[in-house]
């Protein structure tokens, strides 16, 4: 991969063994990417970009008018989300080893030591959504295989920068 500046743009290039070039424009803050075939030249990727600017700089402030989150802090009344409702962060300290509870509809109790920092707090919790899933991916499984007429060999967990999940037909792999 490398980086051209078009009209004040900065655009990384990845050359693949791909038939066509497609241009892609990726939040949270519009990063432009371009995965171009071998053969085309950087002279040609140019051109293609030039000729989408008013489609990439659409995107781009679609992007910036997105409200978006705040950094979390791991405090106090916080809010967190978990199966798609929002519950407030209550951290409590204490000796014991740390743990994730859901103490009613609206609220996450956060049990870590006094000296924990944000980011074990954070680690924490994202261990806690990822044992929720663990728990919850053969159930959704024996659901959707039946209906969709496929069979899953392998599944697993993974953190994604930018997507939901993939499925690998070959190997028939969810993550």
């Amino acid at each position: 991969m490398h980086r051209i500046k078009v009209s004040g743009l900065v655009v990384e290039v990845v050359r693949k063994h791909i038939k066509n070039l497609h241009l892609g424009v990726y939040p949270p803050h519009g990063r432009v990417r371009v995965a171009a075939p071998m053969a085309v030249s950087d002279d040609a990727v140019r051109l293609a970009v030039i000729g989408k600017l008013g489609w990439i700089k659409r995107h781009r402030a679609r992007f910036e008018a997105q409200p978006r989150q705040s950094r979390r802090e791991m405090v106090n009344g916080e809010s967190h989300y978990y199966l798609g409702r929002r519950y407030r962060l209550r951290v409590v300290e204490s000796t014991g080893s740390s743990k994730v509870v859901v103490r009613n509809t609206s609220t996450l109790e956060l049990h870590v030591r006094p000296t924990a920092t944000a980011e074990q707090r954070e680690r924490v919790l994202q261990g806690w959504y990822r044992e929720q899933l663990k728990k919850k991916i053969p159930l959704l499984l024996e659901k959707w295989q039946p209906a969709l007429g496929v069979q899953v060999t392998d599944w697993g967990i993974k953190k994604m920068k930018t997507k939901w999940g993939s499925c690998n037909k070959q190997s028939d792999r969810i993550w």
